[in-house]
């Protein structure tokens, strides 16, 4: 039999991200513990499943393709490390997700959560894992999923349900403070603390917890966790709504859109995770080479993409990150010396347009003049002119609207 020193600091010293209404249920089994009643066979976790699935390939319906699926169960109070009694640790859980994620056999990854939550400690190491798993990965609730557990299935691909009343959020975090010193100090047990003297404040908050005081611990230890639980849920669920946040706990049926995406049995969530996995194989990785399936020779493309050439091999062009970025900045400094170009079409449109306004007020103009010409007296403007028939009278519009003027003085 072996005792849990770990588990008992879990439970008297760490804040917990866990429903408290599990809590209670548990508070009889924590006592036994305590009281060293209760010790543990020596286990070992459950390990995870590999899953082989054949399903229609995308656009191949007579062939089948396998799809290989690794289902992590995620169940039990979540401690940051393995339990002797079974359940394993976060530790252990990240460490899984890391080698499936890594296995070029694995097509996914399939988080099975039946948890009411656990202890802080380990739960954001291992909600980074979860994220950064390039790998499609689904969270499966099989009942409950609360407090530490959405934390860990919020940063999951998609979220689904077994059932309309499976049990999810209670995000927030607690302490449940047990103070022993009493008790032993009723059997003589006598508690000296000595802190050093550059630690003046060492211990004050617990010796504030201890004098019925919890302001301090929620405000400096508790808020910052539970701000850190809340904005992590809403990097990956943007929808969750902010009474969806207090620490409440809600029937999946409620959810759905917000904290989870649907409700369906285990091979709803296969079928998800086959459908991520599809869309996750036409797309480019960073850094990958795209393929492009074209043996026609790329000679601008290559210009563009600052190289001599690009390689060919089995009917297929290898295409690197850094060309695309070169063609990306070939492609911008195009379109901003097109759009240049633009402006200097519409400049040129403007001026031509200019033009004939100018033109046409001069048609105008001689129009005006051909029918003063026309008009009465203007012979005698020129017959009432003397000249030496040497001089040529002018023809422009001033002067002869001068010569009218001077006729219609003499009359």
């Amino acid at each position: 039999m072996i005792f849990q020193p770990h588990l008992v600091n879990a439970i008297l010293n760490e804040p917990w991200a866990i429903d408290p209404n599990v809590l209670e249920s548990y508070l009889p089994f924590i006592a036994n513990i305590l009281d060293n009643r209760i010790a543990f066979e020596k286990g070992e976790p459950e390990l995870p499943e590999m899953f082989a699935i054949a399903a229609a390939s995308k656009g191949e319906s007579s062939n089948d393709k396998t799809y290989n699926f690794q289902r992590i169960k995620i169940s039990g109070a979540l401690t940051k490390n393995d339990q002797f009694c079974g359940p394993a640790g976060m530790a252990t859980i990240g460490s899984w997700i890391q080698k499936a994620d890594a296995d070029r056999s694995i097509d996914g990854i399939l988080l099975v959560f039946d948890t009411p939550g656990g202890t802080v400690a380990g739960t954001e190491t291992l909600a980074d894992i979860i994220k950064s798993t390039s790998k499609p990965i689904v969270a499966f609730v099989d009942d409950m999923c609360c407090s530490a557990g959405i934390w860990l299935a919020s940063q999951c691909d998609e979220i689904i349900a077994n059932n309309t009343t499976a049990q999810i959020g209670s995000i927030g975090v607690m302490m449940s403070f047990a103070d022993l010193q009493p008790y032993y100090e009723k059997l003589g047990v006598k508690f000296h603390s000595i802190n050093a003297p550059q630690s003046k404040k060492k211990n004050t908050v617990y010796d504030k917890l201890r004098a019925g005081d919890y302001e301090e611990y929620k405000t400096t230890v508790l808020a910052p966790l539970a701000e850190k639980f809340i904005n992590t849920v809403k990097s990956n669920r943007p929808a969750v709504k902010d009474d969806q946040l207090d620490g409440s706990v809600f029937f999946a049926k409620d959810l759905i859109g917000t904290l989870i995406d649907s409700i369906g049995s285990i091979n709803t969530a296969f079928d998800a995770l086959i459908r991520l996995s599809t869309v996750a194989a036409t797309q480019t990785e960073p850094n990958s080479s795209l393929k492009i399936m074209n043996k026609k020779p790329l000679t601008r493309l290559a210009k563009a993409a600052g190289v001599p050439s690009i390689e060919s091999t089995d009917d297929a062009y290898s295409f690197t990150a850094e060309m695309a970025e070169s063609v990306e900045s070939a492609l911008e400094a195009a379109e901003t010396a097109n759009a240049a170009l633009q402006q200097k079409v519409k400049d040129s449109s403007n001026q031509q347009s200019r033009i004939t306004e100018l033109e046409q007020q001069v048609q105008e103009k001689d129009n005006e003049i051909a029918e003063l010409k026309k008009g009465p007296g203007a012979e005698s403007a020129h017959s009432g002119k003397e000249t030496d028939g040497t001089e040529e009278v002018s023809d422009d519009f001033w002067s002869r609207f001068n010569a009218l003027s001077e006729t219609l003085k003499t009359k």
